[in-house]
């Protein structure tokens, strides 16, 4: 996996796995309401027609911004907010989408 998502070691996958393991399990114990911001970086041409689906189906995406980091990858920000159940459903879509590498969110504290 490590090779796969062009880490420079297994340590930095390691790290960003646990960084994500921390900040989900936080955010976990909130209910009620949240906004998020959502950076996705994925491989040119593959999922793009997936995000757009995704767009459709999440009335919780705000906007979207798409940009192109060099000539094999893009990145695409998305901004929601909703229920953090919803919200939660969203992020496990996009990592379920073949192409992404990487997807690191910021979250607001839930609302209740």
């Amino acid at each position: 996996m490590a090779q796969r998502r062009r880490y420079r070691s297994r340590s930095e996958a390691v790290r960003e796995a646990l960084r994500e393991f921390i900040d989900v399990t936080e955010w976990g114990r909130e209910g009620g309401e949240a906004s998020v911001i959502l950076a996705v970086i994925y491989e040119k041409g593959n999922p793009r027609a997936d995000l757009a689906m995704l767009q459709h189906r999440f009335d919780e995406i705000r906007t979207m911004l798409h940009t192109h980091l060099d000539e094999a990858e893009c990145l695409q920000i998305f901004v929601a907010e909703g229920s953090t159940a919803r919200l939660k459903e969203l992020i496990a879509q996009l990592r379920r989408i073949k192409g992404i590498k990487v997807i690191k969110f910021i979250q607001t504290a839930a609302r209740r």
